[in-house]
């Protein structure tokens, strides 16, 4: 009894190794597979199955074909990602898109992976219909939470890339929505430009045909100057004069730091009250342009506002 045993033990060791070894081998085979496909097309809902099987003759392990192909030979599961760009208008329903199989060739060989290497397709085209959905573009907002070195800020608005997304979901819903938000962009004691990707945060209820966005931040070091300006008038029409109050005012700006010259003096500036502002403005009380050819990140003046007062020559 104890041989007999280890005999049968040894007969199931012999037939493991051989199933490992004889399915562990390369076959050639043709399997068929029904294809789910997630993308960005424009105006429609992000999936759709092919109403085609595709059929791929290959070759691959015993296991992965026998694990495919299944005891009732029903066609595999495939999924691909892809671009909006390989869907053509099938012309025979408003909806319907036609994928050629020879364009994602290599995307459907990226998804196999190793397990599969394709040798022949036997499917030409795919077909898809996708479900339209109610959609609209709204800009994305960036979520800033920056704090800088001494003598250091940011230099205009921060650039986004797309600065706008398309947005899915119910009418209403996408009425009441006017912007998308960025996760928070976060960085402490910062002197020098920031770069990189962050992600839209979800909206409940709605789909983002966008999952991040890259952003750019200009940060620059900067000296802040003080000037005495005076406040001159332009454009004033023939017979008329401007009176301005106070006829200078206290000029603090901030521009780029340059150790090597480039320094900004009152010579290059200029604050000047259009008459036509004026006019416009229906008051006395007016903001002056400034008016220069330098790079001025900031400024404020004091007294904020000047009197204007209208007299005829």
């Amino acid at each position: 009894m104890k041989n007999l045993r280890l005999f049968l033990l040894s007969l199931l060791t012999a037939c493991f190794v051989w199933v490992m070894h004889t399915f562990s081998l390369d076959y050639s085979a043709l399997i068929p597979y029904t294809v789910r496909v997630t993308t960005n097309l424009k105006g429609y809902a992000p999936e759709a199955g092919a109403r085609e099987i595709l059929v791929l003759r290959g070759h691959g392990t015993g296991f992965y074909i026998l694990k495919t192909r299944g005891w009732n030979h029903r066609p595999a599961d495939l999924s691909l990602a892809l671009d909006a760009r390989w869907f053509k208008p099938a012309g025979e329903e408003p909806d319907l898109f036609q994928v050629s199989v020879a364009d994602i060739r290599d995307k459907i060989a990226e998804q196999l992976g190793e397990r599969f290497v394709i040798d022949f397709i036997e499917t030409e085209q795919l077909t898809f219909s996708f479900t339209p959905q109610a959609y609209a573009r709204v800009p994305v907002a960036a979520v800033l939470d920056l704090s800088f070195r001494p003598q250091y800020m940011q230099v205009g608005e921060v650039v986004l890339k797309p600065d706008t997304v398309l947005v899915y979901g119910d009418v209403k819903e996408l009425q009441k929505l006017t912007q998308v938000g960025t996760g928070s962009i976060s960085f402490r004691n910062v002197d020098k430009s920031l770069q990189g990707y962050v992600k839209i945060d979800p909206v409940p209820g709605v789909r983002i045909d966008c999952e991040q966005v890259y952003y750019d931040v200009t940060v620059d070091r900067y000296v802040e100057t003080t000037l005495m300006l005076p406040v001159t008038a332009a454009n004033v029409p023939a017979g008329r004069a401007l009176m301005i109050l106070p006829s200078q005012v206290e000029f603090t700006f901030k521009a780029a730091f340059r150790p090597r010259g480039g320094r900004i003096t009152a010579d290059d500036l200029s604050l000047v009250v259009d008459w036509a502002d004026f006019i416009e403005g229906g008051g006395t009380k007016v903001i002056p342009k400034l008016v220069t050819d330098r790079d001025i990140y900031s400024w404020r003046m004091k007294p904020e506002l000047v009197e204007c007062i209208q007299v005829e020559e």
